[in-house]
Parts: structure tokens; C-alpha cells; sequence
């Protein structure tokens, strides 16, 4: 009896970097197994949402992924993972769209429970999944998760509830991990963690980030590196050595949440104001224009007009490239949902905006300064406007994104960009490097990169 599938299945991806590490790796899981994957707006055997509960707004989301499944498809399997389904599973489960409920400790089973209920072929062992890596998708750029969960319970998170204590990948494995995806075709390798910066601290023995980076660029063929986003109060500042290797890219994402030192205290966060300063400067000593990213949160309990003027003010010094504003959501089971002085939702929404508007002129302001400069881009994929023009689109290794036009193929080619201009966002260019012979590119994720990302 074969245990091989033509079947279809659609997936889609709410939240972190983490998220998109699982998704890629079932993706992966049934590309190994026969299965097609189409696009989460297709008509699909089955549907995975892999969901987010950060916010109540992404529990929302949540709920609507899993509600325009069922209406894809009345027939098909509709399967719920990621940490709304861990963190609210009986709340999940109610939902009559929903035929499966996939919790964090499960998640390494879920192509295999998918599969066994789609081909009712429960007793038999799958076929694929040891086997030779088969990616399926444009995506050009491989998120590998180094580690999962996280032990600090900030007073606001609900992800430690959701994802369990920190646990580390065997590192010999991660560097395996990372020969196969550049093997694929891959050009960029992103390592990503729930919290980076503990890395290795469980394993035995105990190693460090500094070390598994080392690693990826000694002992594979990595174009580009790039971390995601690392606690500051657990930064290394010796790792900032290796930013002399070109093929890291010059990038990091430091989650600040708050300016104010009073805000930080009640949010549990582990630094303060005068240390996250100490570290943008050394940063940006070590790592020329280098893009500084961050979370800001907004309407924390207790946060007065004083203390967001302040994080207003921080915020504006560190002339940060991008920056997430996000408003204060209750979570069941924080300590923050227990806090008095609840922000009050019509405030939380004037601080929101007045946060963005700081935000948009920061990046706008980071991504002026390389009008006139030549970038090497990373080249993505293309559009085809109404009348027929194409735009191709593509990342910096300073986490700037590109266009240019053109008819010759671009797709998963570094190449060097003139920067003429800015519109919408995004830096408009012209083709300087010469362009190859269309590459090999990663075998299609289908549509779902674009989907997910």
C-alpha cells in the first residue's frame, strides 16, 4: 500500500518568524509526501492556520483563517496549530470550523496526524519524512528555528504559556539543517528563536548564539546570515565581531516595548532605558548603516501621559529603520491582566497613532538615506502591472526593500541596485551588477510565501 498522497493541502501563517520556521518545515514534511500545496485562497483538502494569540486582534485573525477555510471547502479537513490554538484549545476546538486542535507539544506530529486522518492510514508508518529535503516555494530567504519557548514571563506575554520553557536545537543538527536549505537553492538563512538569546544555555553541554553563528559561517556555504530578533538585556557584545564577515547581514531587531524606565519595571522587562541606548551605540559602532528594528508597545496598565511621552521621546533619539507599534492587549494568565490602571481603549488608539507617525518618519528617514547609494538586493519574485510592465522586488541585507523594473529575470539573484528614490515605502532602483542566467531557485512553496509573509 503506498503511502504517498496527491492531495492538496493550503497553509497559512499568522505572527513570528517562529511561526513561519514550523510552517516551512511541515511545507517541507509534505512536499516529502506527494501533497500539492496551493494557496490558502484555493480550494484545498485540507487547510492548516497556523495561528497567533499575541493580541486579541491576532486571536481574531485567528478565527477568521479557520472560518474562510470551511468556506473554501465545506468537505475539507480544517486543522488549527500555533499558540492560539495551544494557549485556548478548548476555545478553539468549539469552533465548528474546526476539525482538528494541534498544541505546541503535538506540533511535531501534525503533518503526520493531517495525513493519517486524509488517507485514513493510522497504523502505518508515513514514507518521506527522514528523506531528502524537498522545498516547495518561492521564497528565497529559509527561516531555521534554533529554539523554542521561553523562560523570562514578561508581565505581558502569553508566549511562554504557549510555547513551553526555552528548549535548544542540537547544534550539529541546526548545521545540517542549514546545508540542506542553501543545497535547495536557498541564498539567505534567517536563525530565529521565541528568545535567541539563551540559546544553548539548556544543552549539554552548554553552548552560546555566539557559537552556533560561528559554525554557519565556518562550516557551510551561506550567502547571507540574518538573526532575528534578540533580547538586548541577553546581547552578546562579542558577537558583534563577526559583523566583519560581509555575508551577515546588517541587521537586528531589538524589542524595546517601552522608552519609559517606570513601564519597563511593571512590564518585567530585564533592562533599562540607559542600557538599550549603551547597546544601539555599540551596535552601530561595530556595524555601519546598520537597520535597527524594534517592538514598541502602547497603553501598558498604569502607563501615564508622562511615561508614553517619554518612550516617545526615546524612541524618536534611536532613529530606529522600522519599528511595530502595537497597543497593550489583555491575556489571560499574564500578570499584566491583573494590573490596575487599565489604559482605556479610546486612549490606547490616540497613542497608537501618534506612535506610528513617529515610526513613519523614522524609516522614512533611514531609507532616504540610501537614495544616490548602490545596494546589493536580494531579488524575490515579480509582478505584472494592468498594462504590462514588470516590478521586481527584493531585500537589502539591511532589511530595505527594493524595486525595479525590467523584463530579464531577476528571481533569486543578488544583485547591485542603484537607489533613485522612494515611493510608498519602498526604495525604487535601477539595475547596476550584471544579471546572471536565471538561478535555481527553491522548488515552489506555491503561492504561499507570498501569503504568509
Amino acid at each position: 500500500m503506498s503511502h504517498r498522497s496527491n492531495r492538496t493541502v493550503a497553509l497559512t501563517t499568522l505572527g513570528c518568524k517562529v511561526n513561519q520556521a514550523d510552517s516551512d518545515e511541515w511545507i517541507r514534511q509534505f512536499g516529502d509526501l506527494g501533497y500539492e500545496i496551493v494557496d490558502f485562497g484555493e480550494v484545498a483538502d485540507a487547510y492548516i492556520v497556523n495561528t497567533c494569540t499575541v493580541t486579541h486582534i491576532a486571536d481574531r485573525k485567528s478565527r477568521q483563517f479557520l472560518r474562510q477555510a470551511r468556506r473554501m471547502n465545506p468537505a475539507a479537513l480544517v486543522v488549527a496549530t500555533g499558540c492560539y490554538a495551544s494557549v485556548s484549545p478548548d476555545e478553539v476546538a468549539r469552533m465548528v470550523e474546526v476539525d482538528l486542535v494541534v498544541g505546541d507539544q503535538d506540533k511535531p506530529n501534525l503533518v503526520r496526524r493531517v495525513h493519517s486522518a486524509l488517507e485514513g492510514d493510522d497504523e502505518q508508518p508515513l514514507e518521506g519524512l527522514a528523506g531528502a529535503l524537498r522545498i516547495v516555494g518561492a521564497r528565497h530567504r529559509a527561516f531555521v528555528k534554533v529554539a523554542d519557548g521561553c523562560d523570562k514571563f514578561c508581565a505581558f506575554c502569553i508566549v511562554p504559556y504557549a510555547r513551553g520553557r526555552a528548549r535548544s536545537g542540537d547544534p550539529d543538527v541546526l548545521i545540517e539543517r542549514v546545508r540542506s536549505l542553501i543545497a535547495a537553492g536557498f541564498r539567505e538563512i534567517v536563525l530565529t528563536a521565541v528568545h535567541m538569546g539563551s540559546y544553548g544555555q539548556d544543552l549539554e553541554p552548554a553552548t552560546t548564539l555566539r557559537e552556533l553563528v560561528r559554525r554557519v559561517l565556518d562550516e557551510t556555504a551561506v550567502e547571507r546570515l540574518r538573526l532575528s530578533s534578540i533580547e538586548p538585556e541577553d546581547f552578546d557584545p562579542n558577537i558583534l565581531e563577526f559583523w566583519q564577515d560581509s555575508r551577515l547581514c546588517r541587521h537586528f531587531h531589538l524589542a524595546l516595548d517601552s522608552g519609559s524606565d517606570a513601564t519597563l519595571h511593571r512590564m518585567r522587562r530585564r533592562y533599562l532605558s540607559a542600557d538599550y541606548h549603551r547597546l544601539m551605540r555599540n551596535i552601530r559602532s561595530a556595524v555601519p548603516e546598520v537597520a535597527v528594528t524594534t517592538d514598541v508597545m502602547v497603553g501598558f496598565p498604569g502607563e501615564t501621559e508622562e511615561e508614553f511621552a517619554e518612550s516617545c521621546r526615546f524612541v524618536a533619539e534611536q532613529e530606529f529603520a522600522n519599528i511595530h507599534v502595537f497597543p497593550y492587549s489583555v491575556r489571560r494568565r499574564t500578570v499584566a491582566s491583573k494590573l490596575p490602571n487599565q489604559v482605556a481603549p479610546e486612549v490606547k488608539r490616540q497613542r497608537t497613532d501618534l506612535m506610528l507617525d513617529l515610526a513613519a518618519k523614522s524609516a522614512r528617514r533611514f531609507r532616504e538615506r540610501f537614495i544616490g547609494r548602490v545596494v546589493p538586493v536580494l531579488y524575490e519574485g515579480s509582478t505584472r502591472s494592468a498594462d504590462q510592465v514588470i516590478t521586481w522586488e527584493g531585500l537589502t541585507d539591511n532589511y530595505l526593500r527594493v524595486r525595479v523594473t525590467g523584463e530579464v529575470a531577476l528571481t533569486n539573484q543578488i544583485i547591485e541596485t542603484r537607489v533613485d528614490g522612494e515611493s510608498d515605502g519602498v526604495l525604487v532602483g535601477t539595475l547596476i551588477g550584471p544579471v546572471l542566467e536565471p538561478r535555481p531557485t527553491p522548488l515552489e512553496l506555491n503561492r504561499l510565501s507570498a501569503a504568509s509573509r
